[in-house]
C-alpha cells in the first residue's frame, strides 16, 4: 500500500513502523474471514482491511473522526488476522499505533472517559466484576435510561453467537 505520511509523525519511530506495515497490505482480504467484528457486523471498517484504510488516512493527516475511533474501539486485538495474512502485516501494532494517534488528535465525551476508565479497573478483578454485575442487575429499573441500556438484564445463553446487526458492506 502506498502511503504519504502527514509531517507530524513522518521522521518518529512509530511513523517509520507503520508505514513499513502499510506497505505490506496488499488489500487482498483474507483477513477478514478471520474477523469477528467484520463477520458479527459485515462492515468494511469493522474488518481489519477497513481499518487500515482508516488508520493510514489519519497517518496521512486527514481528519479523524468519532466513526474512526468507533471503528478502531470495535477492534477485539484478537489478532486472528495477522494468522491469515499471506503478507505478514503486522496488525496489531499497527492499530496500537493507530489507536494511540486517535486518542491525540480526538477528545472522547466525558461519560465515554469515566467508562472506560471504570471498566479498566473493574474487569481485571472478577469477584468486583461480578458483584457490581449482580448490584447493576437489581438496580437497572431505577437507573436512568442510558445507563441502564449499559447493564444487561440477563446472561446470554453460553455459546449464542449474536445476530449480525447490519447487511454486509464492500468498499469499491
Amino acid at each position: 500500500m502506498q502511503t504519504a505520511l502527514a509531517e507530524f509523525i513522518r521522521d518518529t519511530p512509530e511513523g517509520r513502523e507503520a508505514d513499513a506495515i502499510l506497505r505490506k497490505c496488499v488489500h487482498c482480504g483474507f483477513c477478514t474471514a478471520t474477523c469477528p467484528t467484520y463477520l458479527l457486523l459485515g462492515d468494511e471498517n469493522d474488518g481489519p482491511r477497513g481499518r487500515i484504510y482508516l488508520m493510514k488516512q489519519a497517518l496521512e493527516g486527514r481528519e479523524i473522526t468519532d466513526r474512526t475511533r468507533l471503528h478502531l474501539d470495535r477492534c477485539l486485538t484478537c489478532r486472528a488476522c495477522e494468522t491469515t495474512c499471506p503478507s505478514g502485516v503486522q496488525y496489531g501494532r499497527l492499530l496500537d499505533i493507530g489507536r494511540k494517534l486517535v486518542e491525540e488528535k480526538t477528545a472522547r465525551p466525558a461519560w465515554e472517559r469515566v467508562k472506560r476508565r471504570a471498566l479498566a479497573a473493574v474487569l481485571p478483578r472478577r469477584s468486583l466484576f461480578a458483584l457490581l454485575l449482580a448490584l447493576g442487575r437489581l438496580a437497572r429499573p431505577f437507573l436512568p435510561e442510558r445507563l441502564a441500556e449499559e447493564v444487561p438484564a440477563s446472561a446470554p445463553a453460553a455459546g449464542a453467537w449474536p445476530a449480525p446487526r447490519h447487511p454486509r458492506k464492500m468498499l469499491a
